[in-house]
């Protein structure tokens, strides 16, 4: 009798189509090699906040992370935010093309997941608005971080809400974004974070102003260490 995995690698060979040519993909996921290749992966960044670096810095900490340390000891990321990295984050958040999310979910996984040393007891997704979520369907960091939660064994934990509507970041400066989601985010009471290591997932890491925001928050109500997963850094 055929097991789960030959009827899965069978119905790839016949079904499977990378996501960015379309050509055939008989892999477990729908991108080809030569597409995988070619994506814009992370090299040189800084060892916190995963800003890419020049290769002469490479893996030491950024001026900015030196200067005015974040309160997350690290940002785990394999890709920066380029082109076509970018088109699939946008499909996959604004236009509902879950399959993208869940091929950007597999490369994280692949790219980091194998070699977390030690893995964090929970993973609390950044929230957005209910109205936001409402007209999209669903909250992009929840569906990766139930993704990530369930490969890795992990409880997802949503100890965070986003009770105020802002504006989008993604147009806002640094400053702009900074003084955007100060009131943004809030702590839902009795949620189970005390002396805990906890990874905050998102799609994109930016300036870092919402994950340092939501990490202060964090660790305000007790979180022991924060770090940040998200699928790309921006240059």
């Amino acid at each position: 009798m055929v097991n789960r995995f030959y009827k899965q690698m069978i119905y790839k060979a016949f079904n499977g189509r990378c996501i960015l040519c379309k050509a055939p993909s008989f892999r477990q996921i729908d991108l080809c090699h030569r597409c995988e290749a070619d994506l814009p992966w992370l090299e040189a960044h800084c060892a916190r906040c995963a800003l890419p670096l020049s290769i002469r810095d490479s893996y030491s900490e950024c001026g900015r992370c030196l200067s005015k340390p974040p309160v997350f000891s690290q940002c785990l990321t394999p890709l920066r935010y380029d082109f076509p990295i970018d088109r699939l984050i946008a499909g996959f958040k604004h236009r509902g093309q879950l399959s993208y999310g869940s091929v950007l979910a597999e490369l994280w996984l692949n790219a980091v997941g194998g070699d977390l040393d030690v893995l964090p007891e929970l993973l609390v997704p950044v929230p957005i608005h209910w109205r936001r979520r409402w007209q999209r369907g669903f909250n992009q960091a929840a569906v990766l971080a139930d993704d990530w939660g369930k490969a890795l064994g992990i409880p997802v934990c949503h100890a965070l809400a986003h009770p105020h509507a802002t504006p989008s970041q993604q147009k806002l400066s640094a400053a702009m974004r900074q003084k955007n989601i100060k009131q943004a985010f809030t702590f839902i009471p009795g949620s189970p974070i005390q002396d805990k290591h906890i990874a905050i997932v998102d799609d994109v890491v930016t300036t870092t102003a919402t994950a340092n925001t939501v990490a202060a928050i964090l660790a305000r109500n007790g979180a022991r260490q924060l770090d940040i997963w998200c699928l790309a850094r921006t240059p």
